[in-house]
């Protein structure tokens, strides 16, 4: 009998995976392969295209093998990729220098200036979007005015990494509306904003970026050489596809007006779907995939990957007791987690390794422990991490709900797999916190892009609810929630206090190398 598959890629930050879908939504089989963050120097972040490119080959022919899929199965394909940052290729279409991730700071320089002008608040008005040090090609492009104007001399497109790994599919330049709506679109008009590249000093350089589409539209098809690489069937369709945090919101089964998901993962990724561009200084707007929507944004710069950084610097008796039980290691982590009390004993951990950008922009923000004694245990400290998570993610929900309010939220993203953290998230935000089945949501969302399309499905709306499916919720204990408020007060004093000194560090950081 024959059987109808969608491939959804999700280029991510860290790890790029290739994710086979039936037409319910469910994860028939899957592949991926790490990539790295290159820091050539302080503050720089930067991705190898190729590299990028090589991990998404790899995947999907893994998701391929491992799922036993017959190519000729696979009815469309689409991608969901980190978004912010720029993608630079040359005339012969080849990569002009390394991609600048989405955590680069290059930048801070000129937002300092934008700030110290004004300016920041005219783009804001132009945009909907509050500018940090790598939005998008709207801050990279003047930096390299600036540094190295030999790299837009010989580019033919400025891209996001959704359009560099679609062009490696299809040989086919566009971008979708969400990645383009990342600062460098007027929200109303779903279009680019000129305004903005004037006030941005781009405007001779407008020639680069990408045509703008629709994410269900068909960018192109699968190409000869791609097929020979991947191991697609040449002439599959590829679906426009998505920025990753529109593209888990969809996967997540969020596409109506109201409908709020966070993404606890490398980064902290918040947002609320609204039907008309609801503009507010207090949080940003970007395009949804789904026509007629946007999404309101508050996006911190880390999240799980803090938990990341604490575990591979802290945990390595966790590790080992975990690897001797045979269990996974945040199993481990949950229960020592659960030996220290609400509050972590007074220990308070700022989650802000890579700077933060939302609810307030500060690249220069650095992770800090505070209160801690000679009786502080690891636990507490373990516990800490979690609960800087909960706190940052409050933080943002409080700036979010200036413009919308919201009850309920589709959790994603690493977290979302510990039932502990994913209580404490809740209790900490007073939130019901909903966790859909599978893992895969950018990936998912990409299948749905796929399937609109295709016209396997009428719309987003039918999509979501054919192949998106609630598998665990969990309520705030109210009692919890009153004590954290307490505590997100004095996280909130904490980090105003720390603004000016977070500047200062760095200063003396930079006079020291």
């Amino acid at each position: 009998m024959a059987v109808s598959y969608l491939l959804g890629i999700d280029a991510g930050t860290t790890v790029v995976k290739s994710v086979v879908f039936d037409l319910a939504g469910n994860e028939v089989s899957k592949g991926g392969q790490g990539i790295r963050i290159l820091h050539p120097k302080p503050g720089w972040a930067e991705h190898d295209m190729d590299e990028v490119w090589g991990a998404a080959c790899t995947g999907i022919k893994a998701a391929l093998a491992g799922g036993k899929i017959d190519p000729r199965d696979i009815k469309g394909v689409s991608v969901s990729a980190q978004g912010a940052g720029t993608w630079f290729v040359n005339k012969k279409g080849r990569p002009t220098c390394p991609a600048v991730s989405w955590a680069d700071g290059r930048a801070a320089d000129i937002i300092d200036r934008w700030n110290e002008t004004g300016l920041i608040d005219k783009i804001f008005d132009a945009t909907g979007f509050m500018y940090y040090t790598a939005s998008g090609p709207g801050i990279i492009l003047p930096w390299f005015i600036e540094h190295n104007p030999k790299v837009l001399d010989e580019s033919m497109a400025a891209m996001w990494c959704n359009d560099w790994v679609r062009y490696c599919l299809t040989g086919e330049i566009c971008t979708d509306e969400p990645d383009a709506s990342i600062a460098m679109v007027d929200p109303k008009t779903r279009l680019y904003s000129q305004e903005f590249f004037k006030l941005a000093g781009i405007a001779d350089w407008s020639h680069l970026f990408p045509p703008i589409k629709a994410s269900h539209e068909i960018a192109g098809k699968v190409t000869r050489k791609a097929a020979e690489i991947t191991g697609l069937v040449e002439g599959t369709p590829v679906a426009v596809g998505a920025w990753d945090c529109s593209s888990t919101a969809l996967g997540a089964g969020c596409v109506n007006d109201g409908e709020a998901v966070s993404i606890v993962g490398t980064a902290g990724i918040h947002l609320c779907i609204v039907d008309r561009p609801a503009v507010n200084r207090s949080y940003s707007m970007a395009c949804h995939a789904v026509p007629h929507r946007w999404l309101i944004n508050s996006m911190a710069m880390t999240a799980a990957n803090n938990l990341d950084w604490f575990e591979k610097e802290f945990c390595l008796a966790e590790g080992e007791e975990a690897e001797k039980r045979g269990v996974s290691k945040y199993v481990v982590f949950n229960e020592v987690v659960q030996k220290a009390p609400l509050g972590s004993n007074g220990v308070y951990f700022l989650p802000y390794l890579q700077g933060e950008r939302a609810p307030f922009a500060e690249p220069r923000a650095r992770g800090e422990f505070l209160g801690l004694g000679d009786w502080s245990k690891r636990s507490d400290l373990l516990r800490a991490v979690y609960e800087g998570v909960a706190l940052a993610t409050r933080h943002n929900y409080e700036a979010m709900e200036a413009g919308v309010s919201f009850e309920r939220v589709r959790l994603g993203g690493g977290g979302a797999q510990s039932a502990v953290w994913t209580q404490i998230l809740a209790d900490c935000t007073g939130k019901t916190m909903e966790v859909p089945s599978g893992s895969e949501f950018g990936a998912r969302g990409a299948a749905i892009n796929a399937a609109v399309a295709l016209g396997i499905y009428a719309n987003h709306t039918e999509a979501a609810k054919a192949m998106v499916k609630v598998e665990r919720v969990q309520e705030p204990n109210p009692r919890n929630t009153e004590k954290y408020s307490e505590l997100f007060r004095m996280y909130v004093r904490l980090v105003e206090s720390h603004r000016r000194l977070w500047v200062d560090m760095y200063n003396i950081l930079l006079s020291q190398r």
